[in-house]
């Protein structure tokens, strides 16, 4: 690949990476958030380490992969071994698409369980709106991560997109493995819908005019994250309610990082990944000539969502939300007295620690049925799916 088109956007390359290590471990931020998370190896063992790498991949095995590990064990009752790879080739370079629900821990997490099967580290896309400091994008660029430039106006904004298409090409052309969220952002309300722009904007550094082909090219895998509990979800819930009562209410900055250090450090439960079936053998089940291309984005992110929503693991927690927003007992097969009496508990807890700006009213019933919404449409999806 020639880096050179990717100035902006690429990961660094192996001649960066060593001036970046040094850079980064003289940054006193990085080190005491490092420090902060408890990691066993100490900041000083580490630099020792770190000096000796010498790839991005070198990197993610000796800094990144060890921290992920340290915070799947603090935060997590367990996480799953990477559920569904039988169905990928080891001399394949896949694309990656996933449902989004942790800022970080998405992309984190994927890095590691599929590193642990046998495959190769992703590239992973982060948009450019969540670097808060200067030394983040060193960091983020230094970890394997290419950039999604947000925040564009008119023009900027097509060319933005082709640069990142035309760079996931020639990334998977190059035999390098890549992660990209199903939609901008995170589905606050746990509703995982692919954005049809976003598969619009994968196809256009296809070399073909069809958008199908271009998408086949890609190599897609649909992949599906499932929390057991999200320890933002209180967070969303108090955003949802200033965006409502709020005219142009907007996230800060701040607001990111604090939703960024909960994700890490929050309680998540059981977490599991699944690999779906490549979406090219999906595709094959249609007749792409009688569809109208301007229905055809429509038509591949409903191929997506279906067998993401299809390989989702539910919790108790997402059978006790639904039928606590239903008013009903139709799933009580799937919980028991004691698991219901938690995720109660649960539930109270985060609503508790919501805190709304002066002048905006706590609207408790509302708050309560956003929340219970997040942990029950993973359950009302799946079963949609697997229905159909």
């Amino acid at each position: 690949m020639d880096y050179s088109k990717y100035e902006r956007i690429r990961p660094l390359i192996p001649s960066e990476v060593p001036a970046a290590i040094e850079e980064l471990l003289a940054n006193p931020e990085l080190r005491a958030a490092y420090e902060s998370l408890g990691a066993a190896l100490p900041w000083e063992q580490l630099s020792h380490i770190l000096k000796d790498c010498h790839s991005v991949a070198d990197f993610k095995t000796a800094f990144s992969a060890g921290l992920v590990r340290h915070i799947m064990k603090l935060t997590c009752r367990s996480v799953a071994p990477l559920q569904g790879t039988e169905v990928l080739k080891p001399e394949c370079a896949y694309t990656y698409i996933s449902n989004h629900r942790d800022i970080i821990l998405d992309s984190a997490f994927l890095n590691v369980l599929i590193y642990d099967a046998g495959f190769q580290y992703p590239e992973i896309a982060i948009g450019d709106n969540l670097l808060v400091r200067p030394w983040v994008e060193k960091l983020v660029k230094l970890n394997g991560n290419f950039l999604v430039r947000r925040n564009l106006q008119g023009r900027e904004v097509l060319l933005a997109a082709k640069e990142l298409s035309s760079y996931m090409n020639d990334a998977i052309l190059d035999g390098i493995p890549l992660w990209i969220a199903q939609r901008e952002g995170r589905a606050k309300n746990s509703d995982d819908r692919t954005q049809p722009a976003l598969l619009k904007m994968l196809s256009l550094g296809g070399a073909t005019r069809s958008f199908v082909d271009n998408l086949r090219s890609l190599n897609i895998v649909p992949l599906t994250c499932s929390y057991e509990y999200d320890p933002c979800d209180y967070l969303k819930a108090q955003e949802m309610q200033c965006k409502r009562d709020i005219e142009g209410f907007k996230k800060s900055p701040q607001d990111d990082a604090i939703n960024m250090r909960t994700g890490v450090t929050g309680y998540k439960g059981r977490v599991s990944f699944t690999i779906g079936k490549p979406l090219n053998s999906l595709l094959d089940n249609y007749d792409w000539v009688s569809i109208p291309a301007s229905e055809q984005p429509e038509r591949v992110a409903e191929i997506m969502d279906k067998e993401i929503h299809r390989n989702y693991t539910l919790y108790p927690s997402n059978y006790v939300a639904l039928d606590m927003l239903k008013g009903s007992s139709d799933n009580s097969k799937y919980y028991t007295a004691e698991e219901q009496a938690e995720f109660v508990k649960y539930l109270d807890g985060q609503l508790n620690k919501i805190v709304l700006p002066e002048g905006v009213q706590r609207d408790e019933d509302y708050l309560k049925a956003r929340i219970l919404e997040m942990y029950a449409n993973p359950a009302i999806n799946h079963q949609k799916a697997l229905a159909h």
